[in-house]
């Protein structure tokens, strides 16, 4: 069975036994509109513990974890609706289980349900298709699982081990519904928890919804760029206006060189095949406002426009620990113009802090820097960033959710 070492963190945190340190800070009741997490390391910055709450709202504040849920560690959280849902603890440690919160009328968390999953089964997030059907990939099996979201029952499972290199595991990442297919782009690790030098490609794999079977397994191989979307990074894979599908690849987390590439792929609108003329490698495209070129592109968000809030390593910035070096700068991409400018003001941070989500007309960053940690938001229409988070977090910031 393969380790799951790079994929999170952009491939230089490992995830280790982890041990729990229950924050004696005070906070806010655990009410509110706004859903965040945040994990606090222990020192060596390979354990530690996570936390989810909800707060009152989007306003400068300063909150602490005393009064929230602990979930596994560095857990991955999706929302539908008034349903979240929060995936076992990262690796193959912890209880495996899914579970489901409702946010309430109150504005409270309730748990209504969980899923049993398999042994060490790697399950890093949910598409939820109808009340009925949802799907979690199953990253240490090579299995897509299908279950009721409602009911938290398994109903199914379609096994995608026959489509693996070398191994008996394709490492199946996180998807995406499109036009009534589920792509799956499959990573492709080896032993070295790094693509295969001889396999410089990038796999999908097409689920048609109707049937839950396979149609076609499709590879861009142009381009050279390897890891399509990491396994808990949902916005790595997105449509945008014109429906055409692009595909974020991490390639080698700017810590192999063997694996430069890094950037993104199209699948277009009513295709299943990739346009190999539209894959756009980054690694070779200086960041305006500093003299880097992107090591990896390790977290991004699709804000409109052909435009991405990102964040991307800097090979140069890693330092001697991994694990706790800022080394993820707040980058604005475009894909039409291909450019790639730096976001002043919002500080270098760690891998475990690199969320990006919207709200209202703002893109919020999670951010763990030299001095704060939290929550900044960045206008795209002025460039403006907040006079540090917004919501200042115990603990590195991972997760934010807005309900009102």
């Amino acid at each position: 069975m393969k380790t799951t070492i790079s994929v999170f963190l952009g491939a230089s945190l490992l995830s280790l036994a982890f041990t729990s340190c229950k924050s004696n800070e005070e906070t806010e009741p655990n009410t509110g509109t706004v859903l965040i997490q945040t994990t606090v390391k222990n020192p060596d910055g390979t354990s530690g513990s996570s936390y989810i709450q909800l707060i009152p709202d989007f306003s400068k504040q300063t909150v602490g974890n005393s009064n929230s849920i602990q979930v596994g560690y560095s857990a991955g959280m999706r929302v539908y609706g008034n349903d979240i849902f929060i995936t076992p603890e990262f690796g193959k440690d912890g209880t495996q289980e899914l579970e489901k919160y409702s946010y309430t009328a109150s504005h409270t968390l309730q748990k209504t349900g969980a899923l049993l999953l398999p042994s060490m089964s790697g399950a890093y997030g949910v598409v939820k298709y109808n009340d009925e059907k949802a799907y979690t990939h199953l990253y240490n099996l090579g299995k897509i699982l299908l279950f009721n979201p409602t009911t938290m029952t398994k109903t199914g499972e379609i096994d995608l081990t026959s489509y693996a290199f070398e191994d008996s595991n394709p490492d199946p990442s996180h998807p995406v519904i499109r036009d009534g297919l589920l792509y799956v782009p499959l990573l492709q690790i080896g032993s070295s928890w790094m693509p295969y030098p001889e396999y410089k490609q990038s796999d999908v794999v097409i689920i048609d919804i109707s049937i839950d079977k396979v149609v076609k397994k499709i590879s861009e191989t142009a381009s050279g760029m390897t890891f399509p979307v990491r396994p808990m990074n949902k916005d790595m894979i997105f449509t945008d206006e014109n429906n055409d599908l692009y595909i974020a690849c991490a390639g080698g987390f700017g810590l192999d060189p063997r694996f430069p590439e890094t950037g993104f792929l199209c699948i277009p609108s009513g295709e299943t095949e990739f346009d190999e003329t539209r894959s756009w490698d980054i690694s070779q495209t200086t960041i305006e406002g500093t003299s880097y070129k992107p090591g990896s592109l390790s977290f991004c968000k699709y804000i409109g426009n052909g435009k991405l809030c990102a964040y991307l390593t800097i090979s140069e910035l890693i330092g001697d620990n991994p694990y706790t070096s800022k080394y993820l700068i707040a980058a604005l991409i475009d894909l039409k113009t291909k450019t790639i400018k730096k976001i002043d003001g919002i500080p270098a941070t760690d891998g475990f802090s690199i969320f990006i989500d919207t709200y209202k007309d703002l893109a919020v960053f999670a951010n763990y820097g030299d001095e704060q940690a939290g929550f900044f938001t960045y206008d795209p229409a002025t460039g403006a960033v907040s006079d540090g988070p917004v919501v200042t977090t115990t603990g590195n910031p991972t997760f934010i959710y807005f309900f009102e």
